[in-house]
């Protein structure tokens, strides 16, 4: 658990890695605009990456596929040039904590942390978000089954629904029937959570694929920054 000074600090290191990565200036935004520090306790804060630059800032809605909700949130160019990049790719970086339910603590725990991926043209708000990466922080956030961190992606999985077909003879190829036309199949990826390199071979399923920061903001500082220059580097083609 950290207090106000603690986390302002880890914040400070942060914005400074992005804007090394990125080559832009960022600063953290709370949830809370005015005094986030002196919520109640139990009550939770959100934190983004912002451009510093107002007339440079680019939205997006970040979905989470386990419940189906979406929020305008703040990306970051990742990769914008159409010669060097597979597209146009943004991130948007948040963090969840919880002050201390204990009273008069000033004190805040690390519920959950992770980039956003998108895809899309600037100033279209319409992005197309392709993954996430999320890092829940067992037991306060997250399932007891999954991999901690873990990749996420979010969009609609469609199952074509062209007949089978079977060759019966060279250049002969019967159509199978049925009593119905089928339709497509949507299956929804959402939920599954792919680990992130947490293998542990000294623990069993599913310790072996879980990992806390361990109230260490230097641990958590690390994966955000290693995090968002291997997405740059893969969206790059590096």
């Amino acid at each position: 658990m950290f207090g106000r000074g603690e986390i302002g600090a880890y914040h400070n290191d942060v914005a400074a890695d992005v804007r090394e990565v990125l080559g832009k200036d960022v600063t953290f935004f709370p949830s809370d605009k005015e005094k986030w520090y002196d919520v109640p306790g139990g009550h939770e804060v959100e934190f983004e990456l912002i451009l510093i630059n107002h007339l440079e800032r680019e939205t997006a809605q970040r979905g989470r596929g386990e419940d189906a909700s979406s929020q305008r949130v703040f990306v970051l160019p990742l990769c914008t040039r159409a010669d060097a990049c597979a597209g146009t790719f943004w991130v948007s970086w948040h963090e969840t904590w919880q002050k201390e339910k204990k009273k008069g603590s000033k004190r805040f725990i690390l519920l959950n942390s992770g980039w956003t991926l998108f895809e899309g043209l600037p100033g279209d708000p319409r992005k197309f978000q392709v993954l996430r990466v999320d890092w829940d922080q067992l037991p306060h956030k997250g399932s007891l089954q999954a991999g901690h961190p873990h990749w996420h992606f979010d969009d609609d999985l469609f199952i074509s629904a062209e007949p089978a077909t079977v060759e019966v003879a060279a250049g002969l190829v019967r159509t199978a029937t049925g009593t119905a036309p089928e339709m497509p199949r949507k299956a929804s990826m959402g939920f599954i959570h792919l680990a992130m390199g947490a293998w542990n071979k000294d623990m069993d399923h599913p310790g072996c694929w879980q990992r806390t920061y361990e109230d260490d903001c230097q641990q958590l500082r690390d994966w955000c920054r290693k995090t968002l220059i291997y997405l740059k580097e893969q969206v790059g083609g590096s």
